[in-house]
């Protein structure tokens, strides 16, 4: 007969193994993009959303350049690079092209409503913003002032 202590640490171990389990596979949240690459070797496309709106950063820049999304749908930059990068509406040093959107506006009570990191986004970080007007939207890092990025709402 097995032991009670023996059935408790089974018990606990595959409690464990099922914890792991799920923060490595289930806990990531998928990505469903379709990405266009204009030319194959250039990091230069069109990501059409399907369920997931996600820009990278990287030291060259945005990925995809341009990504076209529906009115009300929220797009989502992800620093994938080493240094700092501070995704904001053009124009620099402005920021004032998305309506409503003005580095003015960075730590008031307005800030959750522009289209504006307000920072930079240290490696890893990640800011979202939904655009709820429609038109296409140039936007820029205004740490790496020459690296720009568009947004399409349709």
């Amino acid at each position: 007969m097995i032991s009670g202590k023996i059935v408790v640490g089974i018990i606990l171990l595959i409690a464990v193994i099922t914890g792991v389990y799920m923060f490595a596979v289930l806990g990531k949240t998928p990505v469903n993009t379709v990405r266009v690459i204009d030319n194959p070797n250039e990091n230069s496309g069109t990501t059409r959303n399907i369920g997931g709106n996600v820009i990278e950063i990287t030291s060259s820049g945005f990925s995809p350049k341009t990504l076209t999304i529906k009115k009300g749908e929220t797009v989502t930059w992800i620093n994938k690079d080493t240094e700092s990068h501070w995704p904001a509406s053009a124009t620099h040093p402005t920021h004032t092209v998305y309506p409503g959107s003005d580095i003015k506006k960075c730590e008031t009570a307005e800030e959750s409503n522009i289209f504006d990191t307000c920072r930079g986004l240290n490696p890893g970080e990640s800011y979202s913003f939904t655009f709820n007007e429609i038109g296409s939207w140039s936007y820029h890092d205004h740490i790496v002032a020459n690296l720009f990025g568009k947004v399409i709402v349709e």
